[in-house]
């Protein structure tokens, strides 16, 4: 077990709830640096200390950006997806998507209005 893999580990220890430690793991599931088993580790201990929507957003919002989720990121947003309302898991889980679509539309009407 790596350094960062052990990292993730011990941020799930902390109580549950803590925003830094949430934090941290979700940056951790976002991060190109990381090897598999430090984002499975990561998704593992964000199970467990998971406990309000906000987190729980910011979460299915970085696992969305996955073509394809191994078992224990499938675990933690099936987990997420049942103590979320399906408006705001659907939000989340689609963020980046209406991102992509606002900024296009701005650059349309951005365009259109320098021609």
């Amino acid at each position: 077990m790596d350094t960062r893999s052990k990292a993730a580990d011990s941020l799930g220890r902390i109580d549950p709830g803590n925003k830094i430690a949430i934090a941290a793991l979700v940056q951790l599931l976002q991060s190109n640096h990381v090897d598999d088993d430090t984002r499975r580790q990561a998704a593992s201990s964000l199970g467990q200390i998971l406990q309000d929507n906000k987190h729980r957003f910011e979460v299915v919002e970085a696992l969305s950006g996955y073509w394809r989720l191994d078992d224990e990121n499938y675990n933690l947003a099936w987990e997420c997806a049942q103590n979320m309302t399906y408006p705001d898991f659907f939000q989340a889980w689609h963020q980046h998507n209406l991102a992509t679509r606002a900024m296009q539309s701005l650059k349309r009407i951005l365009f259109t209005r320098i021609i």
